[in-house]
């Protein structure tokens, strides 16, 4: 039990620093839109991230098994490039910018869009997991997106503007989670569908 806590706790941990580019606007949509709507917004988006991401992992699970673990190609990938543009100053500027009179619909779809990255690093981890570290992983990602929806509203209703400085600077650990991740998903763990 201890390692599907430990699994629990790394999902949520991937699950946060995918979406810290989420939590900087959904401080900015709870000043614009107010709370219900930007929230429902978000958790909405994360539960469609997750559901896909576990539709891909049991989707994967009638594959050849040796292969799921090269999912982690993926996530190893999008964390080279985050770093390439990280340092070459290229990936600045993730903002969001909707009316007061934008529906849930809108609202959904844009942190879909900010939300490829935590489907990229959660649909390998759970595809490349056994059956109770999924169930797990997912459990931990879910709390992970309360406890973030939870922050952004008592983050909102002070102000966002203290809080935008350092949620990008912990941005900035999102190529790296995505390294670790994609190294943890190659790598043959106890996790593993397949040893």
């Amino acid at each position: 039990m201890p390692d599907h806590a430990i699994f629990a706790l790394s999902a949520a941990l991937a699950q946060v620093l995918t979406n810290l580019d989420n939590l900087a606007a959904l401080i900015a949509l709870i000043l614009v839109l107010g709370a219900a709507k930007a929230v429902a917004g978000y958790v909405v988006a994360q539960g469609i991230v997750l559901a896909g991401a576990m539709a891909v992992a049991l989707g994967m699970s009638g594959t050849v098994p040796g292969w799921t673990g090269y999912l982690g190609v993926i996530p190893l990938g999008l964390g080279l490039v985050g770093l390439w543009r990280q340092f070459s100053g290229g990936g600045a500027g993730k903002g969001a910018s909707l009316s007061s009179g934008a529906s849930l619909l809108v609202t959904t779809l844009l942190f879909l869009s900010l939300s490829m990255d935590s489907f990229v690093v959660m649909a390998p981890l759970l595809a490349d997991s056994l059956p109770s570290y999924r169930i797990a992983g997912v459990i931990g990602a879910a709390l992970a997106v309360l406890g973030l929806g939870v922050l952004a509203l008592v983050v909102g209703s002070r102000a966002a503007g203290p809080v935008e400085g350092w949620t990008r600077r912990l941005e900035k650990l999102g190529p790296f989670v995505m390294l670790l991740v994609g190294f943890y998903i190659l790598s043959d763990s106890g996790t593993d569908m397949v040893p």
